[in-house]
């Protein structure tokens, strides 16, 4: 369960739970995020996987991504979960966006650490879901 980005890795995976019972899959694309010095930031990106345990590696074999974007460690610790392996994003032909890329026309898109929940509650369990983690009084908040 990361405290920080130090030991985050491209390809590394985790288990984004749903409200259903399932899980999706979560995979660190670039780190950092923010910037050379930046211990918390990550780029974060949703595959196109959803299943009845948490995913293995080879569960994501040809996956693609269905979402990226910039978020915190905490999108990982936060729900108890932990990183679960890696796999090589080549492997699959996944490129993080430059996190670090500026200029006129350049979008990046930033997400808080329960974001990620909603995206796959969205693409999983349907549009009207209620996120697993993102409960108020929750002790993990």
């Amino acid at each position: 369960t990361p405290k920080s980005n130090r030991y985050l890795r491209p390809g590394q995976f985790w288990a984004v739970p749903l409200s259903n019972g399932r899980y999706a899959a979560g995979r660190v694309m670039a780190v950092p995020a923010f910037g050379l010095t930046d211990r918390t930031g990550f780029v974060a990106g949703l595959m196109d996987w959803h299943g009845d345990a948490p995913p293995t590696a080879a569960d994501l074999v040809g996956r693609k991504l269905l979402e990226q974007a910039k978020t915190n460690y905490r999108a990982i610790s936060r729900t108890g979960g932990a990183v679960l392996g890696e796999r090589d994003l080549a492997l699959d032909q996944l490129t993080p966006i430059d996190p670090h890329a500026f200029g006129v026309g350049v979008t990046h898109h930033v997400w808080g650490w329960a974001t990620i929940f909603t995206v796959a509650e969205r693409a999983f369990v349907g549009p009207d879901s209620d996120p697993v983690c993102w409960k108020p009084g929750d002790p993990r908040l």
